[in-house]
């Protein structure tokens, strides 16, 4: 396998493991914020290289047709399954908060008994 093979799949997998990642952490916090800053992102990239690619004829073309399947359809995958599995995953990851009356029956916020 040359270099430039090993580049494609890199960058594909790349692609692909970044927007997993922040996606996942930004679900896992539930933020949809960052959720939404990274869809805006994502989304404005796509439509730019399609439009790139509706008015490029010929050959150069070809660079933005590899842009969308390296690095535009990976990312999309990628951040869309982090995005679910951390938003499913934030119930659980939530520690479980103290009501004020068990917090006036004598236990701390810490969880031991007074």
């Amino acid at each position: 396998m040359g270099s430039e093979e090993i580049a494609l799949i890199g960058i594909g997998c790349g692609s692909f493991l970044i927007p997993l990642g922040l996606t996942l952490v930004a679900g896992l916090r539930r933020s949809k914020m960052a959720l939404a800053v990274m869809t805006f992102f994502w989304a404005g990239f796509t439509v730019l290289m399609f439009y790139q690619l509706s008015i490029t004829g010929g050959w150069d073309a070809l660079l933005y047709v590899l842009l969308l399947l390296f690095f535009s359809a990976p990312a999309a995958v990628g951040g869309l399954i982090g995005g679910l599995v951390g938003w499913s995953r934030a119930d659980q990851a939530q520690p479980i908060e103290a009501t004020p009356a068990v917090l006036a029956s004598g236990v701390d916020e810490k969880g031991s008994s007074a």
